[in-house]
């Protein structure tokens, strides 16, 4: 009788268990269900690779016009990245900032690609960043579209030390022995039906997509500013970087080495009409877009991603080789430092009102555009063109109304103003008149002489000549901000120390708006190139008054033996 009951408990009890565990699993599935949020569908990934400081308010690198442009304030962590990743969850826009370089290019694609928060499997990718940029064919300022991506990276290299005399260079294709010939190209068989070579040297994009974003954004008006007229005219017997700039169709070379000058430029020509069997023109030259497209590939081998629908638009901020009459040396060092790009403003402008008009196209047409690539759309499209400039004329933060303060007021360059206030070339740089000498009074005596008790100047700096040397007065000398761009001045002191000083028109960052120098110290002054007007213009009001007799020239072997702290700006900033 025990057992029975006992085996009819034993049966009942597990028969209420089995039930737990069955309602539990249901329940569990539920909730799991519940809980589970479906990945955020993405229509274009905006692919940028560096920001200079903040994401904004302050001096922008290449993220920062798309954050504040596309509205993408939903950032959210990346921590296996770079940079967090910001979307506008409206409109389906995301935009991501890889870090510099092949490697970083790459891993950023890759782990993005991967991250279950996101469905990108129609996702657009624009990679929209600046680049060096060939003289033969653009100037600063323009957007190029690229068909192929080229490597610069991946070949065989002996030191031109070694190698023999008849050899060009010690650079050369992997797998092969000799420089390349003249006009030599890669056998097209050893590409396979993507245009890819087996290790990665060449890429060749969707050159439909290409030639679609290259027709729809065309006619975009682009900016321009002082500074970069002043560049291109150092361009003689270059046409096409006399330009004002445009959009172009033109090869990108990924190299993470920054190189430039002459014969590397003519490198860079010879490589990519190599690995794209003649087919391709080097226009731009940047680090990234081959590790970026390589990790595409990987995405769209997995059904992560799309890769035919990537593109690349590169803006030039500078060229990839000097002017005439310049070295390589020394217009990498005019270029570096507080100088800056002279077309940098204005190639991350072009990033944006090139770049986002693609990507507002997209959105606009999403409906067809998910399923059916632009370019076979039949049928009415959605044209965003005016809607976007109506739209961003209202906004602070928009990329119009950036873009239309270049635009909206008449600026005279360098040459005009300083014809319109008869300047002419100063001794330590930059320009010059003499506007007041004050020789109705009684002189003053000086160890010099008997002297005026005052004179006063206009002084200009320009992006042609955007340095006053080091040079002493005995005269103390009050200076007055006019007109243009801050100049930073530098006063070395007797007793060693450095002070600095910026002279603008904004004292809310920090600049003055008039500054004394006493008679004695050795002063310099410059000017960044990459500014709004291309010139900054000052008065200065000398006493007693200025004589030539009574300037120092600094001579850097001597400035260099009594201030040793300061090496660095006494041979960027003297001149003997």
């Amino acid at each position: 009788m025990r057992k029975s009951i006992f085996k009819r408990l034993t049966i009942f009890n597990i028969v209420v268990l089995i039930l737990f565990l069955m309602t539990s699993c249901q329940n569990n599935s539920e909730l799991t269900q519940t809980n589970v949020t479906p990945p955020i569908e993405i229509k274009v990934v905006v692919v940028t690779m560096f920001e200079i400081g903040a994401d904004e308010g302050d001096k922008p690198g290449e993220f920062q016009l798309w954050k504040a442009g596309q509205k993408l304030d939903t950032c959210l962590p990346f921590v296996v990245s770079h940079h967090d990743i910001c979307i506008n969850s409206e409109t389906g826009v995301m935009g991501i900032v890889t870090g510099m370089g092949t490697a970083k290019a790459a891993t950023a694609i890759m782990a993005l690609g991967l991250d279950p928060r996101f469905d990108l499997t129609h996702a657009y990718w624009l990679v929209a960043g600046i680049a060096g940029f060939d003289p033969a064919d653009a100037s600063i300022g323009s957007a190029a579209w690229a068909t192929w991506l080229v490597d610069g990276d991946l070949a065989h290299q002996i030191d031109a030390r070694e190698i023999p005399d008849t050899w060009s260079t010690g650079y050369f294709p992997l797998f092969t022995t000799d420089p390349l010939l003249e006009n030599q190209t890669i056998d097209l068989s050893k590409l396979n039906k993507h245009g890819q070579s087996s290790n990665g040297e060449v890429y060749q994009l969707n050159p439909q997509l290409t030639d679609w974003a290259y027709t729809l954004t065309k006619d975009v008006k682009l900016n321009d500013y002082p500074v970069m007229q002043a560049l291109r005219d150092k361009y003689t017997g270059y046409p096409n970087a006399q330009k004002l700039p445009f959009v172009l169709k033109g090869e990108h070379l990924a190299a993470s080495t920054f190189w430039h000058g002459d014969l590397l430029n003519e490198w860079a020509n010879n490589w990519t009409h190599y690995w794209t069997a003649g087919q391709g023109n080097f226009v731009s030259s940047g680090m990234e877009d081959t590790g970026a497209y390589q990790s595409m590939i990987y995405l769209d081998n997995a059904n992560k991603a799309d890769k035919s629908r990537f593109m690349v638009v590169r803006t030039g901020s500078n060229y990839s080789m000097p002017p005439p009459g310049l070295t390589a040396i020394e217009n990498l060092k005019l270029e570096s430092g507080e100088n800056g790009y002279a077309g940098m403003r204005s190639a991350l402008e072009t990033a944006y009102l090139v770049g986002s008009k693609v990507v507002d196209t997209i959105v606009a047409n999403w409906p067809q555009y998910k399923s059916i690539m632009p370019y076979d759309v039949k049928g009415e499209v959605t044209d965003v063109s005016q809607q976007r400039l109506t739209q961003n004329s209202e906004k602070s933060t928009s990329i119009s109304q950036l873009s239309s303060t270049a635009n909206s007021e008449k600026i005279l360059t360098a040459a005009e103003l300083a014809k319109a206030l008869n300047l002419e070339a100063h001794v330590e740089g930059g320009y010059f008149r003499q506007t007041f000498k004050a020789d109705h009074r009684p002189t003053i005596a000086t160890e010099n002489g008997d002297r005026v008790t005052m004179t006063s100047i206009y002084y200009l700096l320009s992006a042609k000549s955007p340095i006053g040397h080091f040079h002493m007065n005995q005269s103390d000398i009050m200076h007055y901000f006019h007109k243009g761009d801050p100049i930073t001045y530098y006063m070395l002191k007797a007793d060693g120390s450095l002070q600095k000083t910026i002279l603008g028109p904004d004292p809310t960052k920090g600049h003055q708006m008039q500054m004394m120098v006493k008679g004695g110290t050795w002063k310099a002054s410059k000017m960044s190139t990459d500014g709004k007007y291309g010139y900054g213009l000052i008065g200065e009001a000398v006493a007693p008054g200025f004589e030539y007799s009574d300037m120092q020239l600094g001579k850097t072997p001597m400035l260099l033996q009594q201030f040793p702290l300061h090496t660095q700006l006494i041979n960027e900033l003297s001149r003997e």
